[in-house]
């Protein structure tokens, strides 16, 4: 059997032995050992993460720091290179060092199988078998008998592979890449055909990221690998307790997860970490039979509007009970969904951020006053920015109970408002104003802006039944009270009405 023979029967096993050819052919580098170059001898974790990697098109790894993934996937994109001519392999790193990066490492690799592949700038006389070549960006295998194997490295940006038709695409430390959702929305096609193309997105984890939403979302087809600090068999407690002294609770739990929900956690990042399903999430609990107050709360633009039902019974306690989101609604369009939707229910106000009363300059008008024309009404909340999410913290506290979770002031019917429950659970603190939540990702905003209209308004619990109606003032009315005297003070209860 000739040289070429061997190695094309060798291909052919490493096409079904993804553990074979990484712990026979591959070598990365380990800056711990004596010599940088070392066999990739695999651990447990990395055997079965590699098995899983093989064997799923669509896969999302969350993983501690420094187990040697980026290695392992790199290591599969060889394999994927070596035994399937023609094949393309796309990966996308931050920036372009990282990508460059990405590329050196995959020849390192390439440069330490000499049985399979040999680099153009040393090809030995008589060799016959795959010649590769790298550059910064781009590495290129050349088969003798066989199409051209492609390497190819982006950074970050909202058109990265756009154009390319990849067989695999590696997406490195995606939670903290740019222009997250447009990479996704640019290079799914690239890989969604029905019977080839592959996904390898592997990441720490940081919260409110495209990377968190697809690990923790169940249904959309993606295959979860977490990988915890431990899966180096040479971290032991002692290891970890020495890790834990020098960076603290909250970044070891970040850096170090021992389990998904360590990893998703983030102690210290959420901005409402109170927000949890046993305390905050009702179902038939009788809530609505008795008297309630209703209002709508909006947050509106042309990217979204959103809008949240909330009712309060007569013990304040608030129920958020229906939410409606989506982009690109002019104005008459989110004022007729809000009617529509709303049906016959009795709405005391619809609450909304101070910025819809500035004047457009396409219009002239106040935005709010051309919901107004279409039948909408709204009525101005503060602007107060830190007094808002303050307030969201009070609405959202848990009452305790001596026997059970306790439960929130402000609750949600189950199944009603699921983006703004998944928004607050996953809205971060302002990294540089800690007593607000952070306003990226933008996505996360919209609903809890929207909630926020309802937190930093004064409401008043439903009256009983048989009681007469309140009436409903605005915050400046209330100021003007407090500030008048008492014959003025009766003066305006007369003209405004009782909110007493």
């Amino acid at each position: 059997m000739t040289a070429a023979q061997l190695r094309a029967k060798e291909f052919e096993y490493c096409r079904s032995n993804p553990v074979y050819f990484v712990e026979t052919y591959c070598h990365i580098e380990d800056k711990s050992a004596a010599e940088l170059i070392q066999p990739f001898k695999l651990w447990p974790m990395q055997k079965q993460a590699l098995k899983e990697l093989a064997d799923n098109r669509m896969n999302v790894i969350l993983k501690a720091r420094q187990l040697g993934i980026t290695w392992l996937a790199l290591a599969e994109a060889v394999r994927l290179l070596m035994c399937w001519t023609g094949r393309t392999v796309v990966a996308i790193s931050r920036a372009e060092e990282e990508a460059k990066e990405l590329v050196r490492r995959a020849a390192v690799i390439l440069r330490n199988m000499p049985e399979f592949v040999r680099e153009e700038k040393d090809v030995p006389s008589g060799w016959s078998g795959p010649i590769f070549k790298a550059s910064s960006l781009e590495i290129a295998v050349r088969f003798p008998d066989g199409p051209d194997s492609t390497f190819k490295a982006f950074l970050s940006s909202p058109g990265a592979a756009r154009g390319f038709t990849a067989d695999l695409i590696i997406l490195d430390e995606w939670a903290f890449q740019q222009f997250a959702e447009e990479i996704w929305a640019s290079i799914f096609p690239v890989m969604n055909r029905p019977t080839s193309g592959r996904v390898i997105g592997l990441s720490t984890i940081k919260r409110g990221t495209l990377f968190e939403e697809i690990f923790t979302n169940p249904d959309n087809g993606f295959h979860k690998i977490f990988l915890p600090w431990y899966a180096d068999p040479e971290r032991d407690e002692a290891w970890y307790s020495r890790t834990l002294g020098a960076l603290g609770e909250d970044k070891t739990l970040e850096e170090y997860p021992a389990t998904v929900e360590e990893a998703l956690m983030v102690p210290g990042g959420q901005f409402f970490p109170e927000v949890l399903k046993e305390t905050h999430v009702r179902k038939n609990d009788g809530f609505f039979d008795g008297p309630v107050r209703r209002y709508i709360a909006i947050d509106y633009g042309l990217d979204m509007f959103s809008a949240h039902w909330i009712a309060i019974d007569a013990r304040g306690k608030a129920r958020v009970y229906r939410e409606y989101d989506a982009p690109n609604k002019k104005i008459g369009e989110a004022a007729e969904i809000a009617k529509s939707l709303s049906g016959d229910e009795e709405i005391e106000a619809v609450l909304a951020p101070p910025d819809l009363w500035g004047r457009s300059q396409e219009s002239g008008k106040a935005r709010a006053a051309i919901f107004e024309e279409y039948g909408l009404p709204l009525t101005k909340t503060s602007n107060d920015f830190p007094a808002g999410c303050a307030n969201m913290k009070e609405w959202l506290r848990v009452e305790p109970q001596p026997n059970g979770p306790g439960e929130a002031y402000l609750t949600f019917e189950e199944g009603k408002a699921p983006n703004l429950y998944k928004c607050l659970q996953k809205i971060l603190k302002d990294e540089k104003r800690p007593d607000v939540y952070a306003k990226e990702p933008h996505s996360l905003t919209h609903d809890c802006d929207s909630l926020r209209s309802f937190c930093v308004w004064w409401t008043s619990p439903a009256e009983p039944q048989n009681q007469t109606k309140k009436a409903v003032w605005e915050a400046d009315q209330y100021e003007d009270y407090e500030n008048a005297n008492e014959q003025d003070k009766q003066i305006l209860l007369e003209k405004w009405g009782n909110p007493f």
